[in-house]
């Protein structure tokens, strides 16, 4: 559950590719703890949006702050080693690897887990994802997508998340599977030690476990606030791409 310390903020960001606009006036706060449900159709600009935190897509104007301290020129690596860890849609695991490898990979890249503890990060992952611990030695490559899936986030365990930035996580998944990610996000929850999680769906499968609910249609926010404030008409609206589609001032 959110407490009261932003993890994350943004500050009207807006993102072009060339002259076209793909996020236009996004102002948001992430609470250290939380789950915030990013939510819209696609196309609305979700994935931009992400990238553009971990300054991967290229912003106007608008600022960006981590703990309090302007991250919106600090390149990607560096973000990463920080705690701003980046699962993005398509899952990218290093196929040639075995999933043992990746997680490993994953801990040392981002210098967050001590070396003495990598082994019972790895269990806690296969604990978590009981289908890792019998493919631990597969190479990623080889993987149904759901299992890829797994190793995504498990990477991202892997890296000791601050903020964990999750894209379209039941993209191309068979129900059972979407299931098996959304049972981690909802119910082993405490396994990120408090991270605050920005959750990216086109589906509001997503409400199912976040505290609360932005919605972004074209570009720009049209509700950020509690899911049990959320207007059923304006979801619709935002899905149809039909009516408002202006920015809206953050509820708590």
């Amino acid at each position: 559950m959110r407490t009261s310390d932003p993890a994350l903020s943004l500050e009207d960001v807006s993102i072009s590719y060339g002259h076209v606009s793909a996020v236009a006036d996004v102002t948001l706060t992430l609470y250290a703890g939380e789950t915030l449900a990013l939510i819209g159709p696609n196309g609305a600009g979700k994935s931009t949006l992400l990238r553009g935190i971990t300054n991967q897509a290229r912003k106007g104007n608008g600022k960006i702050r981590f703990g309090g301290r302007d991250i919106s020129t600090v390149p990607p690596h560096r973000l990463n080693r920080a705690g701003i860890i980046h699962v993005p849609e398509g899952r990218q695991v290093v196929a040639p690897l075995t999933v043992r490898e990746n997680l490993q990979l994953a801990a040392r890249a981002a210098g967050r887990c001590p070396r003495r503890e990598i082994e019972a990060s790895i269990d806690l992952v296969h604990e978590l994802f009981p289908p890792l611990a019998r493919l631990r030695d597969t190479p990623s490559g080889l993987l149904s997508g759901g299992e890829q899936q797994m190793v995504a986030i498990g990477r991202a365990l892997m890296a000791r998340p601050t903020v964990l930035l999750l894209d379209e996580p039941s993209m191309g998944l068979a129900p059972v599977m979407i299931e098996v990610i959304y049972e981690f996000l909802g119910e082993h929850r405490d396994a990120l030690g408090g991270a605050a999680v920005l959750l990216a769906e086109q589906s509001q499968i997503a409400l199912r476990v976040a505290d609360r609910a932005a919605v972004l249609s074209r570009g720009r926010l049209s509700f950020v606030g509690p899911i049990s404030q959320m207007d059923e008409s304006l979801i619709a609206e935002a899905y149809l791409g039909t009516g408002r589609a202006a920015g809206v001032p953050e509820t708590a």
